[in-house]
Formats: structure tokens, C-alpha cells, sequence
């Protein structure tokens, strides 16, 4: 029976100038997190499906174990780090800031942009609470996309206490899954889908108008001035918003305002996210390269309460960004010095001698 050489669908596989061009930028990303004085960590590459946030079940890879337990390819890093800050690394005092890098595995239905298996680079900043630690995860985003020549780029940067409190005062208890429909109506800017979710909700009707409002994008999105007019009446709606113009006017303060627009429909997808979130877009493509937000309440459900924040960038995607913005990466090999003597020991000593220099060699052995 022949051995299919077709890749299966969503797998990745990169060679050659490619390879080495995203070798590039992980190694650029990585340093600008170890110049912010983060330590890496290298997290296991499955565990418990538990382990992993409820909303991606439908999303994991799963098999059994040998001891009969359910695993998971992990589909993300964020639950992973919170569990080893919480377990293995609990002697370790607060604030932990650590860094990864590597795999991640997780079903995408086929599109641009979008592979089941994809690189992630990114941060956790655990016992980072208040703008000090958001303003500090913020700068470093930037720099990161800067740091490998992207210019053309804007952060989107909301609150989940703005959605979140809405959908409370609206009438939607946690559980009803209503609530996801108008959040991903939200992510499309669909008010009609928002408006149909909320028929037959008894609760606020300044809330109902509130969250259309964002979906039409009526100026309560992008202006916190006019999100302050609408929703005053909403108490964790202005405490919201109190976060968000403390993070704005420090960024402006430092000169990156301009690099920041603000998005208070965007609340992210995962369900453990509690103030400020964001997502990083570069011009030239359709999709986001990046995000991340405040999880202050995970920690504490694995037993070691602390506020975290944290963000990631997708290699991929960033690879994909940079070859738009720069017409390419520094992915190209320098022309190696082919390497032949009279005997193979000369040979070798030659090739060992251009090596120490730095040099890139192809050995040939003997002439």
C-alpha cells in the first residue's frame, strides 16, 4: 500500500528560506520579551483536557492516556502557565513574568489565515495588577511588532467589564447562551443579530440600546467621552471605562497613542477575561496577528489567586505581515564556502577553521 505524502488538512510545515525567515522573527520577539526582563518557560505539550478553557472544547485534540485519563494537544498556553504558576512554580514569589514560545494545536475550520497547528510567542504577567502591568504588556506588544520592522499597525483596545456589565444589566444570566451569540455579533459588527438576541430580554433597556449601539458603531465604540454619556447609569460600565482612560492617557503620555484606537465592543473570546483586552492588526491583512487582556480571576480558581495579564503573537501570521509591509523577511542563507582537501582530515580541519570564524561552509570531504 503507497505511503501518502499529503500533509493533513491544517498541519504546517516550512522549509528552507521560509524556516528561516520565522527563526528570525521568534528570535527578535524573544529577545525584545527577555529586554523586558521576562524568563522563559516551556510548558508540556498536552495535559489534562480539563485543563484547558471550557469555551476551545470544541477545538481540542483529544486522546487517552495509558492510565485511561483524557488528554489534550494544548491548544493555547495561557491555562498552561496558570497552572504551573499555581502548582510547580508556587514557591516562586509574586510577580512572575514568563515568555514562551512554541506549537500549539487547535481545529480551525479552513480559511485564510488559519491552520490547526500554528506557532505562538507570548507573555504572562502574573501578579501584575492596575495600568502599571497593562501599560508594561501594552509597550512591550508594540515593541515586539517594531522590533521586526512592522510599522503599519494599530491596537484595538477595549474592556471586558464594558460587554460583560452590559450583558448583566441587559437580563442574561451567565449560563444562557445568548450571551455568546450577541458577544460574536458584537466581533461582526451585526446589530441586527445583537437586537434578535436580545428580544424578549426583561433587563436594562439602556443596556439593550448600549450593546446595538456598539454593534452600529453609533461613536459609544471608539469614544470614551461619548461611552461615558451612554452608559453612566451603569456602574461597572464606568469603572470600566475609568481603566481604559488611565492605560489611554499614559500611552499617549509616552507617545504611543497613536498606535492605539480604541474598540469597546471588543470583549475576546475566551470567557476568562476581566478588564482590559485587545487585539494587534497590521495593514495588509483581513485577520489579527495577535491580542491578549487581564484574567485576573484564573489564578484564583487553581488555587493561587493573583491578577495576570498577558498577550501572544501568532508566528505565522506576523510571517505573513512582514512579507506584505517588507516584501519579504531575512530569511535568505549566506552562500556557503564549499570545503574540499587533499586528505579528509585536512578537509575537516579546513571546514573546522572557517566554522570557529562564523563562516558557512558546504563539506565536500576530499578533492
Amino acid at each position: 500500500m503507497p505511503t501518502r505524502l499529503q500533509l493533513p488538512q491544517g498541519a504546517s510545515c516550512f522549509s528552507f528560506d521560509e524556516a528561516r525567515a520565522r527563526r528570525a522573527l521568534e528570535a527578535q520577539v524573544v529577545s525584545t520579551f527577555e529586554g523586558w526582563g521576562y524568563d522563559e518557560i516551556v510548558p508540556p505539550l498536552f495535559d489534562d483536557a480539563a485543563t484547558f478553557d471550557p469555551s476551545l472544547a470544541s477545538k481540542l485534540y483529544t486522546f487517552t492516556g495509558r492510565e485511561g485519563t483524557t488528554l489534550a494537544l494544548r491548544p493555547d498556553f495561557t491555562s498552561l502557565v496558570a497552572k504551573i504558576a499555581a502548582g510547580r512554580l508556587r514557591h516562586v514569589e509574586a510577580p512572575l513574568r514568563l515568555y514562551y514560545s512554541g506549537e500549539v494545536v487547535r481545529y480551525e475550520p479552513p480559511r485564510a489565515g488559519r491552520q490547526s497547528e500554528f506557532h505562538q510567542m507570548g507573555l504572562e504577567f502574573l501578579g501584575g495588577g492596575g495600568p502599571v502591568a497593562d501599560i508594561e504588556v501594552m509597550a512591550i506588544a508594540i515593541e515586539c511588532l517594531e522590533a521586526v520592522g512592522v510599522t503599519d499597525f494599530v491596537i484595538a483596545l477595549g474592556h471586558a467589564g464594558v460587554v460583560t456589565s452590559l450583558l448583566d444589566e441587559a437580563g442574561f444570566p451567565v449560563e444562557d447562551s445568548r450571551r455568546k451569540v450577541v458577544v460574536k455579533s458584537l466581533s461582526r459588527r451585526d446589530p441586527r443579530a445583537v437586537a434578535d438576541a436580545l428580544a424578549g430580554v426583561g433587563g436594562s433597556e439602556l443596556a439593550r440600546l448600549a450593546l446595538v449601539g456598539l454593534a452600529e458603531d453609533d461613536g459609544i465604540r471608539l469614544s470614551l467621552d461619548q461611552a461615558r454619556t451612554a452608559l453612566g447609569g451603569i456602574e461597572r460600565a464606568r469603572a470600566a471605562l475609568d481603566d481604559l482612560e488611565a492605560v489611554t492617557n499614559a500611552l499617549e503620555d509616552a507617545g504611543l497613542g497613536g498606535r492605539v484606537a480604541l474598540d469597546l465592543s471588543e470583549s475576546r473570546g475566551l470567557d476568562y477575561y476581566t478588564g482590559l483586552v485587545f487585539r494587534i492588526y497590521g495593514a495588509g491583512l483581513g485577520f489579527d496577528v495577535g491580542g491578549g487582556g487581564r484574567y485576573d480571576s484564573l489564578l484564583g480558581r487553581l488555587g493561587r489567586p493573583m491578577p495576570a495579564i498577558g498577550f501572544m503573537l501568532g508566528l505565522d501570521r506576523l510571517a505573513l505581515l512582514v512579507e506584505r509591509q517588507l516584501g519579504g523577511g531575512s530569511g535568505e542563507a549566506a552562500p556557503a564556502t564549499p570545503v574540499a582537501g587533499e586528505t579528509l582530515g585536512r578537509s575537516l580541519q579546513r571546514a573546522r577553521d572557517l566554522r570557529s570564524s562564523g563562516r558557512r561552509i558546504r563539506f565536500g570531504g576530499v578533492a
